[in-house]
């Protein structure tokens, strides 16, 4: 038996996040980890968002570009595409599905209640 049934319905929550945060502006990783926690509220593991980054980037909707760093190594910027834009509207209409269903189950259920 899950404990949080929060994570289910959220699991995947932070890809759409990623991409509206690109689509305000060019963004490196842990700008992103902080951004998604303050703006989305949805915490992401780093290792689980630079893997998410990766697979946007191989899927041709985010680009990734190395920014040379005057200390340590350089470090790597991200944007959005335009198939990212498509990507993130499709996203939108799937959030806006789920927010009608959920919403019709709260209504239901409070009704019972």
């Amino acid at each position: 038996m899950r404990n949080n049934c929060s994570q289910i319905v959220v699991e995947n929550f932070f890809e759409p996040g990623i991409l509206y945060l690109l689509l305000k502006k060019p963004s490196y990783g842990y700008e992103l980890q902080k951004d998604l926690k303050k703006q989305c509220i949805c915490e992401v593991n780093i290792g689980n968002l630079y893997r998410c980054l990766s697979r946007l980037n191989k899927q041709g909707y985010v680009k990734r570009m190395a920014v040379k760093s005057k200390i340590g190594p350089k470090k790597y910027s991200y944007t959005i595409t335009d198939n990212g834009k498509i990507y993130l509207s499709s996203w939108i209409d799937g959030l806006k599905k789920q927010k009608d269903v959920i919403s019709l189950l709260i209504k239901n259920y409070k009704k019972i209640v």
